[in-house]
């Protein structure tokens, strides 16, 4: 089994080779923009790196988010259109978990909040246990909120650790970002439920643009 892992949805643009023993090849660059221009090349150059051809994978996994609407649709959408093309399964990891699972290598035996900062003091926030099971799911939560989920025993990670941590007694972790060898390894093993979707905490803050003022009325349509 070699399953390609990928993210796009934070601060960072990722690419993964995994394989049931361990890490085959892997790409990682930080940026807040530009994950549209970088994923392709970067993924290319991985496969080229490892000397292995696309017809070899067996899966792809993809970060779902929460993150920046953007980046979680270019990774999707990358992601969706490979596995259709290589008629594999495409399987969805959140950044919370991806994240989690690299704190606990990190810091072994420890439950792990997970955290990315949403802004408007507002982070995406879930803790899971030393095994990786949830405690609490993904959620959109108020700084506050998300800090009492924290504890003496617990380990943050995520853009919003720093902002997790005070008062709090939790470890910080050096985690960051998501990283693709993470949301690869996590999919090894799981089912393959269809074309993964993004997850999104918040509405989108677009709105649909009203009528101009003063411009022509347009008709009804006749029932």
């Amino acid at each position: 089994m070699l399953c390609l892992g990928l993210d796009t949805a934070l601060g960072a643009c990722s690419a993964a080779l995994v394989a049931p023993d361990g890490v085959v090849a892997r790409r990682w660059a930080a940026m807040s923009t530009g994950h549209a221009e970088a994923l392709a090349p970067m993924v290319d150059d991985l496969m080229r790196g490892a000397d292995i051809t696309f017809p070899r994978l067996t899966r792809i996994a993809v970060t779902t988010g929460p993150g920046t609407f953007t980046g979680q649709r270019i990774g999707l959408a990358f992601a969706r259109g490979l596995a259709l093309a290589l008629k594999i399964p495409c399987i969805g990891v959140t950044t919370l978990e991806a994240m989690a699972a690299a704190a606990r290598a990190e810091m072994p035996g420890h439950p792990v909040l997970a955290a990315a900062d949403a802004r408007r003091g507002e982070v995406y926030a879930a803790l899971y246990d030393a095994e990786g099971a949830v405690r609490a799911e993904p959620a959109l939560l108020p700084v506050e909120a998300a800090a009492r989920l924290a504890g003496p025993d617990v380990a943050l990670a995520g853009t919003a650790a720093e902002l997790l941590h005070p008062g709090t007694g939790a470890a910080l972790t050096a985690i960051r970002q998501p990283d693709a060898a993470f949301v690869a390894a996590l999919a090894l093993d799981r089912p393959d439920l269809g074309p993964p979707h993004p997850l999104y905490l918040r509405a989108p803050d677009a709105k649909l643009p009203g009528p101009l003022k003063g411009g022509p009325s347009v008709p009804r349509p006749r029932r």
